[in-house]
């Protein structure tokens, strides 16, 4: 989208973090996009054929909605590793929409502006006033569900200097709670969404599997115990 073209590189500029040696960190970066493009898809699903939305506000507020995250990081209130470890606060949105006013006004024509920071403003309510902000919102969460989520978990456990068997450990507390059926039926409202959930939770378990396999230190006296003759 046109829009896209002249916005775009400057936000991903301000998405794109760096470490104390100056090299590339594209955690956040790489997460915004994805973003963009689940919510590209959920918008085409046959669900929503016919309705009316602004896909260009979507998208631009897609890409910027997590920007308050790099704001903060500059401005040492986190380190890079926590980027993403929790769910993105009012007060982050609230940054990312005043850092698009302050550095894409002279970019935009201010409709396109006002609709596109108000969708990331009121985002995190999934039952929220407009169309745009509920997609972003499932769009969201549907990243959140997967082996990305794990990934995540594993930036933090190496940051804290806790073991890898927390992972497994984790994830099997969260099956033992069904935690993670009930945020779907919880944070998805469409079938294919909680569909493609699902789906990716079922690759988290076999990961987790191999994971605790590769972690057990019994695994090779079994296997040699199991070759040999009776």
């Amino acid at each position: 989208m046109a829009q896209m073209e002249r916005v775009g590189p400057l936000v991903r500029q301000a998405l794109t973090l760096r470490d104390e040696q100056g090299r590339t960190d594209l955690w956040l970066l790489e997460h915004s996009e994805r973003v963009v493009q689940l919510s590209r898809a959920i918008a085409e699903l046959p669900e929503l054929q016919g309705r009316r939305m602004d896909l260009a506000a979507l998208e631009l507020a897609a890409l910027c909605h997590d920007l308050g995250w790099a704001i903060q990081v500059q401005q040492g209130r986190f380190d890079r590793w926590q980027v993403l470890s929790r769910p993105t606060s009012d007060l982050q949105r609230e940054l990312a929409a005043g850092w698009m006013v302050e550095q894409l006004a002279h970019l935009l024509s201010p409709d396109e502006l006002e609709r596109a920071t108000e969708t990331v403003r009121v985002c995190n309510n999934r039952t929220g006033a407009f169309l745009e902000a509920r997609l972003l919102n499932e769009a969201e969460n549907l990243d959140d569900i997967g082996l990305l989520h794990v990934l995540r978990q594993f930036r933090q456990v190496q940051a804290e200097g806790r073991p890898l068997e927390q992972l497994v450990s984790g994830w099997q507390r969260q099956q033992e709670y069904q935690y993670w059926e009930a945020r779907i039926n919880d944070c998805l409202r469409f079938e294919a969404t909680r569909r493609l959930a699902r789906r990716r939770l079922a690759d988290v378990d076999g990961f987790i599997r191999g994971l605790a396999f590769g972690l057990d230190p019994t695994a090779l006296a079994r296997a040699a115990a199991e070759a040999l003759p009776e």
